[in-house]
């Protein structure tokens, strides 16, 4: 019986991950073509990894993620992303400090 168990579990445990994964490639279909390349960025760091914003924006304009506007630098630019996919709930906010940046998990 505990053979049977384990079994069901682990084709329940691995049915979930497929189910997360159709989710997520929803979410990505249907993400704007600016906010993709940022997303499938992220990762390159591991699962529950803190990740600096700064860092991470940074890292964002090197690789030339950012579309220039006239009235926002880059890394305003690259803040607004960021916001946009947190919105969209495919990051997740570990803080905010009191100046509303955001901290990542």
């Amino acid at each position: 019986m505990a053979v049977k168990i384990c079994k069901d579990l682990g084709s329940l445990v691995l049915g979930e991950a497929d189910h997360c994964q159709d989710i997520l490639a929803l979410s990505y279909i249907h993400l704007p073509d600016h906010l993709k390349a940022c997303f499938v960025y992220m990762g390159i760091f591991p699962e529950d990894y803190e990740i600096s914003v700064k860092k991470l924006i940074w890292l964002w304009i090197a690789e030339g993620f950012m579309r220039p506007r006239m009235v926002k630098s880059l890394e305003e630019v690259a803040e607004d992303y960021l916001e946009d996919l947190v919105t969209r709930s495919l990051i997740m906010v570990k803080r905010r400090s009191s100046d509303e940046r955001t901290m990542l998990a």
